[in-house]
């Protein structure tokens, strides 16, 4: 379990999102590059990470949101003969305030929720963390997603992990959280 790095810093971090994020330097499996033509990666604005629904735009800018930043990484695997995670995405979102933060991870977890992802316990990890899986069929193969997210100060952090059900598992995602986490109290 996660021994926790989260900080009762009450200065907002005001370090670059792209600062915030893993790089493929700092993952600890071989073989990940970064994922160039990834259409989730980038920075998000909160239109951008709202789409069409008007009702969430409304709740980021009353959290506070400022703006967010992902980065994937992936590796070339069969899904069906992985071990381990197939696909990597690391992603930092800040805002005006630890308490607008605190609002921005709520909506993120009903919007896993809302997609089906059924929650995990995720030990200690920052000032706040959920954690969610989701299962699907892919290429004839159990597919698992592991999303985990924290809050640190007024930051909201997350990992998301992606692979064969039969060999990933939670510890994959909280290794990758705990060195993200760091990143951000280092911030």
């Amino acid at each position: 379990m996660l021994g926790g790095c989260a900080g009762s810093q009450s200065t907002p971090i005001k370090t670059p999102v792209t600062e915030l994020v893993l790089t493929v330097g700092s993952l600890p499996f071989p073989g990940f590059v970064v994922e160039r033509s990834s259409p989730s990666a980038g920075y998000y604005s909160n239109r951008r990470l709202a789409g069409k629904d008007l009702s969430l735009l409304r709740e980021l800018d009353s959290a506070g949101r400022l703006t967010g930043f992902e980065v994937d990484f992936d590796r070339a695997a069969s899904p069906q003969q992985a071990v381990g995670p197939v696909v990597i995405e690391s992603s930092a979102s800040t805002y005006r305030t630890a308490k607008g933060a605190a609002a921005g991870l709520r909506l993120l977890a009903q919007q896993a929720r809302a997609e089906g992802g059924v929650q995990i316990s995720t030990g200690r990890l920052g000032d706040g963390g959920v954690g969610f899986t989701l299962q699907k069929q892919f290429a004839g193969t159990s597919y698992e997603a592991f999303i985990l997210a924290w809050r640190q100060n007024n930051v909201v952090g997350g990992i998301q992990i992606e692979g064969n059900a039969a060999t990933l598992d939670i510890s994959y995602a909280l290794t990758l959280a705990d060195l993200q986490q760091r990143l951000i109290g280092a911030a």
